[in-house]
């Protein structure tokens, strides 16, 4: 350690420059990118002095255009041919960034991806609180215009929530409520939900608030540069680390048969031999009028709102992460969540900026471009926009779900042979194999034979499928759903697992303006017409569709990881390819090109944070190999934090 503590600071006053290159401008890419910025800003010298940036220049590649300050010449002055969203325009079946949205004519804005934030997302809290004058909060699912029937006026403006059962029937509506003042609202719906779900309820909100203790303890630990420990490698080293890492592996219907919660096996569709689970002999519930599942019910609609799966696909971490932001504060971005990529970008300048490097704007790029491949030499990565050569870099950061990417991975012979023959590049490691003869053997420069293992399953099976449909002058079938023609109404739809089944893949269903009859649906497949008219009468407008996953080119798309049940729950480590190693340099020398994955982490839980925590993991590792940060002397992890 102290070798390799020395070798950093040697480095770090000699080195060159280094050139990183960010492969994805969602969340993960524009946030690893503001924090490298901070890392190398902030990096002192032995002396305690701050020293000139070792980044030259940190450039982020996407598919969507760049925002505004960062355009390229040649899609900066492209026409509008239509509504787009805000990954628009974009190569034909390639979904840019989860996180999207979509201006109409009349100034409303809606989320097509992600929608809401949860304030205890301290990542994403902290990059609005850099940005404020850019970053506002706003209320959740909201269009940025104030909807006429929220003051009384013209219709009845839709409040609360419903979970729908199909065929007319509803498990929970509370737009019951709307009736009486506000304030009374609020304290008749959490009392309504007590009522309904008794001690499930108290026993979930229990295991939240100790999963927002371990979160507290994530960032912490991520913030920590000086003990080794911190450095986590993987993802699930992280989540173990707090506490978490066992829930990764357990389907969420194990983790609640753990918590003592009510099962209502007559509400799922596919309960198998467990659909016992939780209940007893004599059903105390059935003797009082109102009671329900909270399980079958609110858990298992909210887990089919935002990941399209049951509770037998979820693991418990992501079940019980889903389910978080039921106890706290939710917003959205006024103008669009997307402004949360922008922003981090123009914070990284800002960074700079006021830092003691060159204030360059030429630091912090951001481009156009498809990446069709990465060539690993011995020194240094080749990116490819199909045949363009767009630089090399000294590191690369895959910001985008590696089974999406189309990217080839790709080295030369680390036998120093003709550089024009490539081979894959062993992606996950590579480990010394004495048996030359296995098909996955490769070899170094210096003769010894390594091994590349399989990819997890986590990084190859395809993403669940999610459509996003937005329309206008819709008029709610009220009779097709059983409630009264004038109202009231629940603003937020969600289904039951029979309810999904009845309507097609219907998931969600939120009204965003009454008067405007603007509404919009999440389902697993595109509403055909006769569905929407059956929706929202004939004389609807689709104003947009996105289409995450599914149909022509979906293997590339999707919205949220198939988790499996906790069986896909394995992650690649953020290191993809250590070019050191491979080319025979030694695994802790760091000389030689590197590839990290952010999106490792959506192996076990994914969401706007996650994808945040993702980046600082990585870039944190990315900062100690080019020696901005590093661990304590003498520090080789055994100590207790």
């Amino acid at each position: 350690m102290l070798r390799r503590a020395l070798f950093l600071a040697l480095g770090a006053l000699t080195a060159e420059a280094y050139r990183v290159a960010i492969i994805g401008g969602g969340i993960s890419g524009s946030f690893a990118a503001k924090y490298l910025a901070d890392y190398d800003s902030n990096h002192r010298g032995d002396g305690g002095n701050a020293r000139d940036c070792l980044l030259e220049e940190i450039v982020v590649y996407d598919v969507s255009p760049p925002p505004a300050g960062f355009s390229d010449a040649e899609t900066s002055n492209a026409e509008s041919d239509g509504l787009r969203s805000t990954s628009d325009p974009r190569p034909p079946n390639y979904q840019g960034s989860r996180v999207a949205s979509v201006t109409l004519q009349d100034g409303s804005v809606v989320e097509l991806g992600a929608s809401i934030i949860y304030e205890g997302n301290r990542l994403v809290v902290d990059t609005i609180n850099g940005d404020p004058a850019r970053l506002k909060k706003g209320k959740p699912m909201g269009t940025g215009k104030k909807d006429p029937a929220a003051d009384g006026k013209g219709k009845r403006a839709p409040k609360g929530l419903g979970i729908y059962h199909g065929d007319g029937e509803w498990l929970v509506d509370t737009s019951l409520f709307s009736q009486y003042p506000s304030f009374l609202q609020k304290v008749l719906t959490p009392l309504y939900f007590l009522y309904r779900y008794n001690f499930d309820y108290f026993r979930l909100r229990g295991a939240v608030k100790q999963a927002i203790r371990s979160f507290d303890d994530v960032y912490a630990l991520l913030n920590d540069t000086q003990h080794e420990v911190t450095y986590f490698q993987a993802p699930m080293d992280m989540w173990s680390a707090v506490g978490l890492g066992g829930l990764a592996g357990i389907p969420f219907h194990d983790f609640l048969d753990g918590l003592g919660m009510y099962r209502d096996a007559s509400l799922e569709l596919e309960s198998g031999n467990d659909s016992s689970n939780g209940q007893s002999w004599w059903d105390w519930r059935s003797y009082f009028p109102g009671m329900g599942c909270m399980r079958s019910e609110l858990v298992t609609a909210m887990t089919l709102n935002t990941y399209n799966a049951d509770l037998n696909s979820m693991n418990g971490l992501v079940g019980l992460v889903s389910y978080v932001p039921a106890g706290g504060e939710l917003f959205s971005i006024e103008g669009g969540n997307y402004q949360l990529m922008e922003s981090a970008l123009h914070q990284a300048r800002k960074i700079y900026n006021a830092s003691t490097c060159n204030a360059s704007p030429e630091r912090i790029q951001r481009h156009q471009k498809k990446i069709t491949a990465v060539v690993a030499g011995e020194s240094s990565m080749q990116l490819y926009a199909d045949e363009e050569l767009l630089g090399e870099f000294d590191v690369v950061i895959l910001a985008a779900p590696l089974q999406q990417s189309r990217i080839r991975f790709m080295v030369e012979s680390p036998m120093g042979m003709d550089g024009a023959i490539l081979h894959d590049m062993p992606l996950g490691g590579i480990h010394a194999n004495s048996d030359s003869s296995s098909p996955d053997a490769a070899t170094n420069e210096n003769g010894e034979h390594s091994f590349a293992p399989s990819l997890p399953s986590s990084a190859t099976v395809p993403y669940t499928s999610v459509v996003t449909t937005l329309v206008s002058n819709a008029t709610l079938k009220a009779t097709h759903f059983g409630l009264p023609a004038d109202g009231p109404w629940p603003r937020s739809v969600l289904v039951s697992e029979r309810g999904k089944q009845m309507e097609d893949g219907l998931t969600t269903l939120t009204i965003l303006s009454i008067e405007e009859g603007l509404m919009k649906t999440f389902s697993s497949e595109t509403l055909s017409v006769e569905k929407r008219n059956m929706l929202f009468g004939p004389d609807h407008t689709v104003e947009y569709v996105q289409v995450w996953g599914g149909g022509e080119g979906g293997e590339y798309g999707g919205a949220t990881p198939n988790f499996g049940g906790g069986t896909n729950s394995e992650s690649l480590p953020y290191l993809l390819y250590d070019g050191s190693k491979h080319w025979g340099k030694g695994e802790a020398s760091g000389d030689g090109p590197a590839l990290y994955y952010v999106n490792a982490i959506e192996s076990a839980v994914a969401a706007i944070e996650i994808s945040a925590l993702g980046a600082k993991s990585t870039a944190k590792l990315v900062a100690r190999r080019l020696g901005m940060i590093g661990p304590q002397t003498g520090d080789e992890g055994h100590e207790e934090l």
